[in-house]
Parts: C-alpha cells; sequence; structure tokens
C-alpha cells in the first residue's frame, strides 16, 4: 500500500471517529471552556465534599448543567422537605457542607444558579426559573 493510500484510510478513520463524538440528537453541546471545565471539577469537587460529610448516607451528586453549563445540580437519594433544602443552601447547622451553604459555592465557583431534586423527582431552584430547572440539561 502506498504512503499516499495510507494516509487516506488515516484521514477516513480519523473522521469516522469524529462522528462517534457528537452528542446524541436533542442533546446540547458544550464547548469545553475553561469554565465551563472548572464548574464540572467544581461540581466533583462537592459530591465528594459531601461525600465525607455527616451527609455521606444521603448519596448526594452535584452537576454541571445548563446552556452555559452555569447552574449547580444537586441531586439527593432521599425525600427531602423544604426546610431542609434551606438549611443545605444557606449552611445552617448540621447541614452545612461548605462554609455558608451551597449558596456560597455557587457563589465561590461561578455558578449563576444552582437546582436541587430529592428521590420523589420535587425540584427546588435558586437563581433560575422553575422552568429553566425543569429543562436543564447536564454538562459533559
Amino acid at each position: 500500500m502506498s504512503l499516499r493510500s495510507l494516509s487516506l484510510l488515516f484521514l477516513l478513520l480519523a473522521a469516522m471517529g469524529c462522528d462517534s463524538n457528537r452528542p446524541p440528537a436533542g442533546h446540547t453541546f458544550h464547548d469545553a471552556t475553561p469554565d465551563t471545565a472548572n464548574r464540572i471539577a467544581a461540581a466533583h469537587d462537592f459530591t465528594d465534599r459531601v461525600a465525607h460529610s455527616r451527609l455521606a448516607a444521603w448519596k448526594i451528586h452535584a452537576g454541571a448543567a445548563g446552556n452555559d453549563c452555569a447552574v449547580l445540580t444537586v441531586d439527593v437519594s432521599i425525600i427531602l422537605d423544604e426546610s431542609m433544602v434551606e438549611a443545605m443552601h444557606y449552611g445552617a447547622g448540621a447541614y452545612a457542607v461548605y462554609g455558608g451553604g451551597v449558596e456560597r459555592f455557587v457563589h465561590d465557583r461561578a455558578f449563576r444558579g444552582v437546582a436541587y431534586k430529592d428521590a420523589s423527582g420535587r425540584q427546588w431552584a435558586y437563581g433560575l426559573s422553575d422552568d429553566e430547572a425543569h429543562a436543564l440539561q447536564p454538562c459533559h
């Protein structure tokens, strides 16, 4: 096989590989900007912080979401009530996993809002509308 044929084969394989990295239909592609990467890393850090706190049994998972990847999502494996969400958000008592609560974490890590979701599917939104919270797509 000639060098030219090998080069064409390589280009063809590379082009086919690019298609496999496209997001599924209906999924918004997010550019991997430094801000996006930092927010995704911050969400992982939050998940890790909670996993090593007194709330570890709640199996809380945080992520970055939204078209701008600037919304922190907090998924909790138990059913919450309004007072529990507010205590986590504002960092009250035993719910304080970050100095100043999730509200402070969101500010410190350049998120514009936070959406909480419990095991029942109920959502609470801070800094964004309920409609936006329900339509959030995760960033990867």
